[in-house]
């Protein structure tokens, strides 16, 4: 993550409203050798994570090009709730945990403003 992403996201980290949506794509390249657990805990982590009902949506996709690279795409209704309550429940920690031991460098987070249909 370079630092206007590091500066962007911890911005977002300081919102305290709820209410205030939260879209994003993270790009995770994940050590070769730790492939297969890194696919375990995210097939593990999905459904959990899709079942709250303030996701929005949560697709993954891996690299045609690049088979260690994940792309997350996530949506959510509310960051301050993503933030203090999903992130923060035993099945995303225990996920979190693994993910990011299996980093092969920094995850990529891109934050992305909804635009609103016409």
């Amino acid at each position: 993550m370079n630092a206007r992403d590091e500066e962007q996201e911890s911005g977002l980290w300081a919102i305290s409203e709820p209410g205030v949506p939260l879209f994003m794509n993270v790009t995770l390249t994940i050590k070769p050798e730790l492939q297969e657990s890194y696919l375990a805990a995210l097939l593990e982590v999905l459904p959990a994570a899709r079942a709250e009902p303030s996701c929005v949506y949560l697709n993954v996709g891996q690299s045609m090009a690049e088979p260690h690279v994940f792309v997350l795409s996530e949506g959510w209704k509310d960051l301050v709730e993503y933030r203090d309550v999903i992130l923060r429940k035993a099945y995303f920690q225990d996920y979190l945990r693994l993910s990011e031991g299996a980093y092969a460098k920094p995850r990529d987070v891109v934050v992305l403003s909804p635009i609103a249909p016409a």
